[in-house]
């Protein structure tokens, strides 16, 4: 399988902030996985409750967030292969 996952211009990457709408919500979190169509997004424990989810951790869709801050990344990110869950991780 040949490795389609790097750094965007366009999307999120590893460690940015973004800004999305959850439960006409807006949240605000920290892009910690990369996957082809989505990234995983930690947020604020407090928000995560207020919100009834489980965790603090959501997927969100490259379509249903803007990147509000880019940070600067100067290592390589780590591909990790899992079949269909693979995704750069942080």
């Amino acid at each position: 399988m040949e490795n389609t996952f790097v750094y965007s211009k366009d999307n999120a990457n590893l460690g940015d902030t973004i800004q999305f709408k959850r439960k006409n919500t807006v949240i605000n979190g920290v892009v910690t996985t990369l996957r082809e169509n989505t990234v995983i997004v930690k947020m604020d424990n407090d928000v995560a409750k207020k919100l009834d989810l489980p965790d603090d951790q959501t997927v969100v869709a490259h379509k249903n967030y803007v990147v509000i801050e880019r940070v600067k990344n100067d290592s390589q990110p780590v591909f990790v292969y899992d079949g269909w869950n693979s995704a750069l991780k942080a």
